[in-house]
């Protein structure tokens, strides 16, 4: 399916707040577009399984299309590091995902980098397969991060299992639940979904 700059625009909105549902209404004012406008563009999105209508709202469908649901997470990380400010993240970022050994992970921006304009500190998520992998993982970033002046960065790595364990405590406060509402994927959205959908039954 091809999308629309209007169609990219929404499900960009829906991607960034995984578990919320919000109204065409509501949507169409966060993004500054007519609702009218919001509506037509929903309508093959539904149709093609990537947002789930309910009577007065809608939400994302983070069950299925992880393919689709990988190019906006893509599209709204591009347009972070591509902000002047965010170089020295931007280059982290490319380091991480180039150095760091692991076969299927996911490397995640999360909390005030996503929401403001000056935060003070960077926190990353690294999703990873194996436990025993978590400490040399954690010096990695660590070093990655010093390379390129990061300072701020805080790392924080966790495997398969113990996320597959937070998102199922949907009401527990912890950093999976925190970061499905506000975050920036910069590598393996794919994976990041399928472990959202095993774990959130």
């Amino acid at each position: 399916m091809l999308f629309t700059k209007t169609q990219t625009k929404l499900m960009t909105f829906f991607v960034s707040r995984i578990t919320q549902r919000f109204s065409l209404r509501e949507a169409a004012r966060e993004l500054g577009m007519h609702q009218a406008l919001a509506y037509r563009a929903s309508q093959p999105l539904i149709k093609a399984g990537l947002l789930l209508a309910g009577k007065k709202d809608y939400s994302l469908n983070y069950k299925e299309n992880h393919q689709e649901l990988a190019f906006f997470e893509h599209v709204r990380s591009k347009e972070l590091l591509e902000k002047p400010e965010n170089q020295a993240l931007a280059m982290f970022a490319e380091d991480a995902i180039e150095r760091l050994p692991y076969g299927c992970f996911s490397l995640i921006v999360f909390g005030s980098v996503v929401t403001s304009r000056k935060p003070r500190d960077i926190d990353i998520l690294l999703v990873i397969e194996r436990t025993s992998d978590m400490e040399p993982a954690e010096r990695a970033l660590h070093n990655i991060s010093r390379n390129h002046q990061l300072n701020n960065i805080h790392a924080i790595v966790v495997p398969f299992e113990s996320v597959l364990e937070m998102v199922g405590s949907r009401d527990e406060a912890n950093v999976m639940n925190l970061l499905l509402d506000q975050h920036l994927i910069l590598y393996g959205a794919e994976l990041f979904y399928k472990l959202v959908k095993r774990g959130r039954k």
